[in-house]
């Protein structure tokens, strides 16, 4: 019984931790970066959350690409 206990609190723990993580990397990389991108186009105005996020992951998408064909040019096969 007290496994049990030790186990659902460190479950719980461990759920949180997870939930923090995430949260953050959402925040921060895809809010942020869509924040960063978007804001000389509105001024005074705060763009949206939900475009933020979204252009924050088509911007981290392109760089994930970028990234992926100038290793391909940089190290060609065979």
């Amino acid at each position: 019984m007290a496994l049990d206990a030790i186990g659902d609190v460190l479950g719980g723990a461990l759920r949180l931790l997870g939930r923090v993580l995430f949260e953050g990397v959402v925040e921060l990389l895809l809010h942020g970066t869509g924040w960063v991108l978007l804001k000389p186009f509105y001024g005074k105005k705060e763009p949206g959350e939900a475009l933020c996020a979204l252009v924050g992951l088509a911007a981290w998408t392109a760089f994930a690409a970028a990234a992926f064909f100038a290793y391909r040019y940089l190290h060609p096969p065979g």
